[in-house]
């Protein structure tokens, strides 16, 4: 457990300390929580940026952890989530919050995640987040498409609603499948939704 301590404490530093231009494009894609001292790594794919996630399940239904993009764009934040309902079969539902800065940017964002179990290996979920992002040409230019979205303005505030589903092969093997629609009065897209994916491991 202290190695898994040590690790998380590690990553936390090291998502903190990379360069950060949008908010991540990598989903929440459970209502469930990790579960008291319980790993899920993540590696995907999603608007043309590649995600690692590392996450530790602190209480039964707090978890935490952080994330890094890189390809269209380089990113990385930590992040909270809390499962107000949290079932292992049948619905979860659960809040996040992500931070992410360096010193020409800062962004949070903060969301729901839905989810229905039909079974500890078939999962549909939901997730609507609100993200808010302060950046300048250093990190990012503006009126240039990155991937499926472009910005206009340096402060930008805009919905990220993802739907999709998770499928586990082992107790600690899983796929996740999603779509995901970008909306805000100062983003633009080429595409109403994108199609991303995400491998899950359990440890």
């Amino acid at each position: 457990m202290n190695n898994l301590l040590r690790l998380f404490t590690f990553g936390l530093l090291l998502g903190t300390l990379s360069s950060c231009s949008l908010a991540p494009f990598s989903t929440t894609s459970s209502g469930r929580s990790y579960g008291a001292g319980n790993v899920q790594a993540e590696v995907g794919n999603n608007n043309s940026s590649y995600h690692l996630k590392f996450g530790l399940g602190i209480s039964k239904d707090f978890d935490a952890g952080f994330v890094m993009e890189f390809g269209v764009i380089s990113t990385s934040a930590i992040f909270l989530k809390y499962s107000i309902l949290n079932n292992k079969t049948g619905p979860s539902i659960a809040t996040e919050f992500g931070y992410g800065s360096t010193e020409s940017t800062n962004f949070y964002y903060g969301g729901l995640i839905a989810s229905l179990a039909f079974a500890e290996e078939f999962e549909l979920f939901a997730n609507g987040r609100i993200n808010s992002v302060s950046t300048d040409e250093t990190d990012i230019e503006k009126d240039q498409f990155q991937g499926n979205i472009k910005i206009t303005d340096y402060d930008v505030t805009y919905l990220q609603a993802t739907a999709g589903f998770n499928i586990w092969m082992t107790k600690s093997t899983g796929l996740s499948l999603y779509s995901t629609y970008f909306a805000g009065d100062k983003i633009e897209t080429i595409q109403d939704t994108i199609v991303g994916g995400t491998l899950l491991f359990n440890f």
